[in-house]
């Protein structure tokens, strides 16, 4: 029987999930290129990892680099990503700069919010440098992925970028032993390059990497159809070769039509049609190219169809439309020739056109200084050929995926698909989702926080707050509090008291709340109560910053 490939919604990226640690014996063939960025990364302050949207960056970072150096017993930090943020009520903080925020809270798993808040990136990576047996300072590895996030951000975080920028130039100024390394889109290199002059490295060390060769496309292949443990490794490699050879051949049949052999194999196509275990495949079957080829089409169409209906519903966009402009621009030879930025910008929104990135239907390269546009990979030529306007059944990723879309569509800006993408988190929760239908809420909180929507955002730290009293969680309840109260500290002052003093009730040793219920009980006009507090605070750290910037203007009052 013919093996089946079943089309799969993405995990936690938009669409064809990358390789992590765990699948690190799964890629294949790229050890030359793990060896040059390790070598790279151990010589050198600042190293680029440049390469084109879904050419398997994060893969390569995640299940190739990473683990090796940890191996050999280096000082590896997580990877950070500008969309993280961790679970923690946005209207908490005393201060913070989203982009600190995003990469520290990524490097270092177990810090505090509020301390990342307070602290700068030199700072805290001397806080928690590492010694050898010797007492010699060992190297710290961090790198940021997704990199070209930090060269544009939406206007009200651009003071936010520039910040985060100066405070890294300083970390990689005065922290002698940081190694950083910034992942990046190939069309972002020039400015990512202007970027690194910044952080004071003109010319730091590139490693480009392409799309899979043959060779290694085929050996992940075998792995993955191996992995699913319904095929025997024969079977796997033969239909390992077979899938790859089907992904190089590209047939168009417009204008003149014709039959081309590309040179590399998309990793993120790759993924999609071995993601799934095929049907169950006797050793002895061989399958047709023409039945092959049909499989690989159906997948292919599948993935475009959901993709495009996923991003219509998503901008509220009609889908003939996305679907017309989306065949007319790259279905046919043109696909491979690219499209004006500007052109497609005026066809759909610009976020649009960047969903469609994201997807991996397209990718964007820049030639003689200007944007253009171009599929992802000529082999999608052929089911777009066959792509019908009609929508398809949305299958979203689950709810801690799908919060994760909602992070990263309120980093880039948009936060009323943020908002639309957590709010249906709050709806597919099951019961064993607590935990998420809390962070879900919270986020919904941050979301209206940063609107400056006080209101909103104090009725949904509320309603998680309950969420997390039943699981219990004292320490979430009491920072949801201490969100609601600092919140209110402009317009409510009187009802401020009220929440932070549950809060610090709750949280006693937490100072940032001890220091908010003093603001909240000046501007309540309890002077002297505020004063208390505030010397309470200082007497447990004297360089609270946010407690003597009050205490003394509140003395300069009296």
């Amino acid at each position: 029987m013919i093996a089946q490939f079943p089309f799969d919604p993405p995990g936690s990226q938009a669409n064809g999930r990358a390789f992590d640690e765990p699948d690190r014996e799964i890629i294949c063939g790229r050890a030359a290129e793990t060896r040059e960025v390790v070598g790279l990364w151990r010589t050198n302050r600042l190293t680029v990892l440049s390469g084109r949207a879904g050419a398997g960056k994060t893969s390569l970072l995640c299940s190739g680099v990473l683990p090796s150096l940890r191996a050999e017993g280096a000082h590896v930090l997580s990877p950070a990503h500008v969309a993280h943020w961790p679970s923690f009520p946005m209207a908490a903080l005393p201060e913070y700069n989203r982009y600190r925020m995003a990469v520290l809270a990524s490097w270092y798993t177990r810090a505090s919010p509020v301390q990342i808040s307070e602290l700068t990136i030199e700072t805290y990576v001397r806080k928690h440098q590492r010694m050898d047996r010797f007492g010699h300072r060992v190297p710290t590895y961090a790198a940021i992925d997704g990199a070209e996030a930090l060269l544009s951000t939406p206007g009200r975080y651009e003071r936010h970028r520039r910040d985060f920028a100066l405070e890294l130039a300083t970390a990689m100024e005065r922290s002698p032993d940081l190694h950083l390394l910034l992942a990046v889109r190939e069309d972002a290199f020039d400015e990512i390059s202007e970027f690194a002059a910044r952080l004071g490295h003109a010319r730091p060390a590139v490693c480009t990497i392409e799309p899979l060769k043959p060779e290694a496309a085929q050996e992940t292949a075998a792995s993955l159809l191996r992995r699913s443990g319904c095929l025997n490794e024969v079977v796997a490699g033969a239909l390992g070769r077979d899938l790859v050879r089907e992904l190089r051949t590209v047939r168009t049949a417009r204008p003149v039509g014709g039959v081309q052999t590309t040179s590399r194999v998309e990793p993120v196509l790759l993924r999609l049609v071995c993601d799934r275990p095929p049907e169950e495949l006797p050793g002895d079957t061989q399958i047709s190219p023409e039945r092959l080829r049909a499989e690989v089409n159906r997948v292919l169409t599948e993935f475009c169809a959901h993709s495009l209906t996923t991003i219509a519903a998503d901008h509220s966009l009609p889908l003939r439309t996305l679907s017309s402009v989306f065949r007319t621009s790259f279905g046919g030879p043109q696909g491979q020739v690219g499209v004006l930025a500007d052109r497609l910008y005026e066809a759909v929104p610009e976020p649009v056109v960047h969903a469609l990135q994201d997807c991996h239907l397209i990718r964007a390269h820049i030639r003689d200084g200007r944007r253009y546009y171009e599929l992802q990979h000529p082999r999608l030529i052929e089911p777009i050929e066959g792509l019908e306007e009609r929508a398809v059944p949305i299958r979203r990723p689950g709810p801690s995926a799908r919060l994760w879309q909602a992070r990263e569509a309120l980093a880039a800006g948009d936060s009323e698909l943020a908002r639309h993408h957590a709010e249906a988190v709050t709806r597919s929760c099951g019961e064993g989702e607590i935990r998420v239908l809390g962070d879900a809420t919270t986020f919904l909180g941050d979301i209206a926080f940063d609107r400056g929507d006080t209101s909103t955002a104090t009725a949904r730290y509320r309603e998680a707050a309950a969420i997390f009293e039943a699981i219990p969680d004292n320490t979430a309840v009491g920072w949801l509090l201490a969100g609601i109260g600092r919140a209110l500290l402009e317009s409510a002052p009187g009802e401020a008291v009220r929440e932070l003093r549950t809060a610090a009730s709750r949280l006693p040793h937490e100072l940032s709340i001890q220091t908010a219920l003093g603001r909240a009980l000046w501007r309540s006009g309890r002077t002297h109560a505020a004063a208390a507090v505030f010397e309470g605070v200082l007497g447990h750290d004297a360089t609270n910053r946010e407690a003597l910037t009050a205490k003394q203007a509140l003395s300069g009052i009296a």
